[in-house]
């Protein structure tokens, strides 16, 4: 399941967001690129385009310094409150978002406002959304379930957030787990270089609490280690994923955002660990299949 961490508490960055896309390996994809009029900075999903514009993507921000990280919601059918059918490509959500030019974030900052500009919203599989305005230090956290809150919900500046229920009392492994990293990061990297600071994120997210390299057996994987390594999916298991395919599951893309202090620059570097099922011998998170790295003023 996919995870992302963010901190307003680096003294020398207003935000920093690392991102793990949890996917199955065959599905097709494409990497981070500058796209849709050279507004927005993302990669997206193939599988879903429509004369190559209608796509959806799960991570992404534009020139305007909007940013917008989707995360599938796994939920209890009792629980589910949408129970829609043939469900929209959730990431069509974020898309809509980044796509608005000179937005006011204020018209958007709520499950309610979103649905507004974006009626497609009440159709869409279940998710977490966390969006903002990078430009302000403005975030919220939304979900499927008409969940709204603030995206660093503590004062403490930190946030977690995976494939669970936003209002869980119990949280999984995974998520303290990464929390403590993550303030360990912010703490041992104040006077850090950029690069230095990039390689300590992407380390952070490569991050596994599994000794195995591929792993067969994988109940509760996915719920207690922020890496997932390549887990084999037999007998028809789908791991509660949209689109199964392909006979490998595990985390296939890093993403890092770093916004100035200043909140006048952002980079955005995508490290893609596997696009298929052949690169799990050949390709890791100490050994990316590629790395795409964009930085621009907002």
């Amino acid at each position: 399941m996919c995870i992302l961490l963010g901190t307003t508490a680096h003294p020398r960055y207003s935000l920093i967001l690392i991102s793990n896309r949890d996917e199955f390996y065959e599905r097709e994809t494409h990497p981070t690129c500058v796209h849709s009029d050279d507004f927005i900075v993302s990669p997206f999903d193939m599988s879903i385009t429509t004369k190559g514009r209608n796509f959806g993507t799960w991570c992404g921000v534009n020139k305007d310094g909007k940013v917008a990280v989707l995360l599938n919601l796994r939920i209890a059918s009792s629980v589910n409150l949408k129970n829609v059918e043939c469900p929209q490509s959730r990431g069509i959500v974020p898309m809509k978002f980044l796509a608005e030019k000179d937005v006011d974030f204020n018209n958007w900052d709520s499950y309610e406002k979103f649905s507004h500009h974006y009626p497609g919203i009440e159709k869409t599989g279940n998710f977490n959304l966390f969006y903002g305005d990078c430009s302000k230090g403005e975030y919220k956290l939304i979900s499927s379930l008409s969940e709204t809150t603030d995206g660093f919900q503590n004062d403490d500046g930190y946030m977690v957030v995976s494939n669970d229920l936003i209002s869980s009392k119990k949280k999984w492994g995974k998520i303290s787990l990464a929390k403590n990293l993550l303030q360990n990061l912010v703490e041992s990297s104040v006077d850090d270089t950029k690069d230095s600071i990039l390689d300590k994120c992407f380390e952070l997210a490569s991050h596994s609490t599994c000794s195995e390299k591929i792993v067969v057996k994988h109940e509760s994987v996915t719920n207690e280690t922020i890496y997932v390594p390549p887990l084999l999916v037999e007998n028809g298991q789908d791991l509660d994923v949209s689109m199964p395919c392909g006979k490998y599951y595990g985390t296939r893309s890093q993403i890092v955002i770093l916004v100035s202090k200043d909140q006048k620059k952002m980079t955005f570097v995508e490290r893609v660990l596997y696009t298929c099922d052949e690169d799990v011998l050949k390709y890791g998170p100490k050994n990316p299949k590629e790395q795409i790295e964009f930085e621009f003023d907002i």
